[in-house]
């Protein structure tokens, strides 16, 4: 009797399952239709007008537009050289941080870059981006910073964050119809800190600690660009910036280069793939900050355009 009831109760059961399986289905299917006829329709209203904006101009807005937005996010690869000279006592050793591939960097980075032809060769063109970066690691050795000693063997948390500005004045060269090559200057307006945190030892009292050194530098540079028209809704487009020299406080090379490409959807509004590379290796010579920082951005940036 008891296998009886067992067997019609697991009986039920399957068939509950069946049932809840078939609903299911039912559901995928129902709004499987609803988004196919959302897409037709979308594809149905938008087409004509995709057509109207990719005829209505023989360019990409890149080269026929006078301004240009793209904000997106960028996914880098970062590594990272960082050396800070002590002033403990008047006696400057060299601390070495080589954290590259140990960097704890957030998944993306927002980013921004604007154009604007504000005469027929003329042009000015913005960038920005912000990233905020820390890892931790054992000393091997005791380092100074500042006015306190961190001793050999402990945990300690070392990060920097890094903003950058970028400005640039540049002159259209004329080469054809489809082509845009330009070159100019401009400044890269960086701002950088550093920190260390950790334990230190008072008279024998370990005491947590905290030290951070920042800068802000304007290095000038020059650089050039080329925007090629593929066809009115396709662009590609590249860019180098650079910068080695003695300026002020400062030593050193700085490279900023993209190459990408990027398609119009619609009459004001792309979309683009680029992949950014930003390297800095620059000698530091601060009242707050003697010594040298080595760091690399390079990676995909994906954004969206407003042309107008």
């Amino acid at each position: 009797m008891q296998m009886i009831q067992q067997f019609q109760a697991e009986k039920r059961s399957m068939m509950i399952k069946l049932q809840q399986e078939r609903f299911a289905i039912e559901n995928l299917k129902s709004m499987a239709c609803r988004t196919a006829t959302v897409v037709v329709c979308v594809l149905c209203f938008t087409g004509p007008q995709l057509t109207v904006a990719a005829e209505s101009e023989d360019l990409h807005p890149y080269l026929q537009r006078g301004f240009s937005l793209d904000v997106g996010v960028f996914y880098p690869d970062r590594e990272l050289d960082l050396r800070v000279n002590g002033s403990l006592a008047g006696v400057n050793d060299e601390i070495d941080f080589d954290a590259r591939g140990q960097i704890k960097t957030a998944d993306v980075i927002f980013a921004a870059e604007l154009s604007w032809r504000f005469r027929r060769r003329w042009s000015i063109v913005g960038q920005f981006f912000n990233s905020a970066d820390s890892t931790r690691a054992f000393l091997e050795k005791d380092i100074e910073w500042g006015n306190v000693v961190f001793g050999a063997g402990s945990n300690v948390a070392v990060g920097t964050n890094f903003t950058l500005t970028r400005i640039f004045f540049g002159r259209q060269l004329d080469i054809s119809k489809s082509h845009g090559v330009g070159i100019g200057g401009g400044i890269h307006w960086l701002d950088m800190g550093a920190f260390i945190e950790g334990e230190i030892l008072i008279n024998g009292t370990p005491i947590a600690a905290r030290r951070s050194v920042g800068v802000e530098a304007p290095l000038p540079n020059i650089g050039a660009w080329y925007k090629y028209s593929i066809s009115p809704r396709w662009a590609l487009r590249a860019r180098l910036d650079l910068f080695s020299a003695n300026v002020g406080d400062f030593d050193g090379l700085l490279v900023n280069a993209a190459l990408g490409v990027n398609f119009r959807v619609f009459e004001h509004v792309g979309f683009g793939l680029n992949y950014n590379y930003f390297k800095l290796d620059v000698g530091i010579n601060k009242s707050n900050w003697r010594g040298d920082i080595e760091t690399i951005y390079d990676g995909v940036y994906m954004y969206a355009s407003f042309y107008y």
